[in-house]
């Protein structure tokens, strides 16, 4: 049994090595913009009142290794008067110059007036404000697809809150939430430069 394992791996990493866009390791940095609008506002018709605010402007930095993935964005996020983002573990897979991953992230925010740090989305109260606190917190989940022109990454993405947590452990509603919480997802595009 150990053998047939053990030659399926290599049957999967050989051909994702050979095709992959960078190899097994990358590192990038780069910019990323986000809107605060989800898709329901923009199906209700939020687009037609858009202001500039109604977007967030940051970095974003993104390490992968082999198949494994941690992207992290940061924002200046001034409806909340403070800085927000998301840090997410994904499993990421080069095909040709197409990256694609999905995984899973806590979102945070930092409020600069009131020095408030809490992470998680907070649907129902899932939220945290202090690290030792983290199982409380809801994921989100992180879906994106990118765009690999040499060093130069161009890609979109998408975080979708969910009510599952590592204390609730309802980890079937991270599927359901692709069905029922769609709507709720903020959508992004991200521009960045691989040093590695």
């Amino acid at each position: 049994m150990k053998k047939i394992i053990i030659a399926l791996l290599i049957a999967l990493i050989i051909p994702a090595c050979v095709f992959a866009g960078r190899g097994l390791f990358d590192l990038t940095l780069g910019v990323t913009a986000s809107s605060t609008y989800d898709i329901d506002d923009v199906k209700d018709g939020a687009l037609k009142e858009f202001t500039m605010e109604a977007l967030r402007f940051g970095a974003d930095t993104e390490l992968k290794l082999a198949f494994v993935d941690v992207d992290g964005k940061l924002f200046y996020d001034s409806a909340n008067k403070g800085i927000s983002g998301i840090v997410s573990a994904n499993l990421a897979v080069d095909i040709f110059f197409v990256r694609i991953k999905t995984g899973l992230g806590y979102a945070y925010t930092y409020n600069l007036d009131t020095k408030d740090f809490y992470f998680g989305n907070g649907i129902d109260g899932g939220y945290a404000t202090d690290i030792s606190q983290f199982e409380k917190a809801n994921f989100d989940v992180n879906v994106g697809v990118d765009v690999l022109l040499g060093p130069l990454t161009i890609g979109t993405y998408a975080t979708l809150p969910t009510t599952c947590s590592i204390e609730n452990g309802q980890w079937g509603d991270i599927v359901k939430a692709l069905g029922d919480n769609w709507a709720s997802a903020k959508l992004g595009v991200t521009v960045g430069f691989a040093l590695f």
